[in-house]
């Protein structure tokens, strides 16, 4: 984090740099680019930081609480029994939507990169991704809903 902060500021020029020290807002600055980095959706930070939790990083992911291990491998279940009943143009626009393609320079996780590269409109490919996500939803609320608490 400290790295990108230096780097902006670093980018900024000299005389702007100054001001602001001079201002009295230096720390506000400092603190308002810091947050604008981490949970700014389209920032240097968050493309190179922050990894997207796709099909395959459920299973690299390390839970300290053996609940927490049941609750992942359920939920994967789930998107693999809604997944496996797909036509092949929703489960191809699924499996860019999580792993993305780096020859196409798609995205993992965006649907306006996979609407830019293939030309299927960004509403379709949500509708379809969504349309995943909920039936991937109900297939684990009916198949395990003891997980849940209730």
């Amino acid at each position: 984090m400290y790295q990108e902060l230096f780097l902006i500021l670093l980018e900024k020029d000299c005389e702007w740099v100054e001001s602001k020290y001079t201002s009295g807002y230096w720390e506000g600055i400092i603190i308002r680019i810091v947050l604008n980095q981490f949970y700014g959706k389209r920032t240097r930070f968050e493309k190179l930081y922050h990894t997207p939790v796709a099909r395959y990083d459920i299973h690299t992911c390390e839970v300290a609480d053996e609940e927490g291990i049941i609750y992942q491998e359920f939920l994967w279940e789930s998107i693999e029994e809604v997944t496996k009943h797909l036509d092949w143009y929703a489960n191809k626009i699924w499996q860019l939507y999580c792993e993305g393609d780096k020859d196409k320079k798609i995205k993992p996780r965006s649907a306006r990169s996979i609407s830019r590269i293939t030309g299927i409109s960004r509403q379709e490919v949500l509708k379809i991704i969504n349309n995943i996500k909920e039936k991937a939803n109900e297939h684990f609320i009916a198949n395990h809903r003891h997980l849940l608490g209730g």
